[in-house]
């Protein structure tokens, strides 16, 4: 499919910030039961990436589900592999208890690899905005090894945090570097800092991860953290030294952790 990334990016982030996160959060919290290591048969990767990447084709959750599903059920060796995994689940009678779990996971995925996506898009948005000759390669072989994104002989891995605590360390490997990815609780950092059991080191420390936060993400209508521009220009801008990429990216994690004051 032709690649139009300045249209690209737009028509995503629309699909992002129409996927209603509360409700999914909300119906899909507790079913926790499907959680062991799956087949290579059952894995979901190829599916999102020939979708939502390779297609650009942005369907909803339940859409690609049911016909992820359907393609596990019509596939000779997927639904072997679905046979004997579900032997594990008590779920002879076809019950439907075994899918509901099998579908929890899946969104729960999904919107891991979405997160990384966002990344992709926005990357080439900016190249193509600036007029960078860079390509990016994003792929289910390169997702399973524990890489995001490929550009030229970088390596991107997408880290999630959800504490400060949490933004501390990033990547040692040579050819690696972790973007942190933040998905704070906005609401209760602001509440702490306006809290007058919080001390005021405290209070500068999360006032400083809250303005590295807007300054590095955006957070759409329905919560959806997604990459600034200004985030993506500082790795763009020093993607052709990987010590100086892994020195601002390191950078980040500091800010986002309140260590450094923005």
């Amino acid at each position: 499919m032709n690649k139009e990334p300045l249209a690209d990016l737009k028509k995503y982030r629309s699909f992002l910030e129409s996927i209603p996160l509360n409700k999914y959060r909300e119906e899909l919290k507790e079913i926790k039961w499907v959680e062991q290591d799956l087949p290579r048969e059952l894995l979901p990767l190829a599916s999102i990436f020939q979708y939502y990447w390779e297609e650009r084709q942005f369907m909803d959750f339940d859409s690609w589900f049911d016909i992820f599903w359907h393609e596990i059920n019509q596939n000779k060796n997927s639904k072997e592999a679905l046979k004997a995994f579900k032997k594990y689940y008590f779920d002879k009678d076809n019950n439907g208890w075994f899918k509901k779990g099998f579908r929890a996971r899946m969104y729960r995925t999904w919107i891991s690899v979405l997160t990384q996506l966002d990344f992709c898009y926005a990357f080439e948005y900016q190249c193509a905005l600036n007029g960078k000759n860079l390509s990016l390669e994003a792929n289910a072989d390169l997702d399973v090894k524990g890489i995001d994104a490929r550009v030229g002989n970088i390596e991107f891995q997408v880290e999630k945090i959800s504490q400060r605590k949490e933004a501390r360390s990033a990547s040692r490997r040579k050819s690696l570097v972790k973007i942190p990815y933040a998905v704070f609780n906005v609401e209760e950092f602001e509440r702490k800092i306006s809290s007058p059991r919080v001390n005021e080191k405290n209070k500068i420390s999360y006032q400083s991860t809250l303005k590295a936060f807007y300054k590095y993400f955006i957070r759409l209508k329905n919560g959806f953290v997604v990459f600034s521009d200004y985030y993506l220009n500082i790795i763009i801008n020093n993607i052709d030294d990987i010590d100086k990429l892994k020195k601002a990216i390191d950078q980040k994690y500091l800010e986002l952790a309140g260590e450094v004051m923005v």
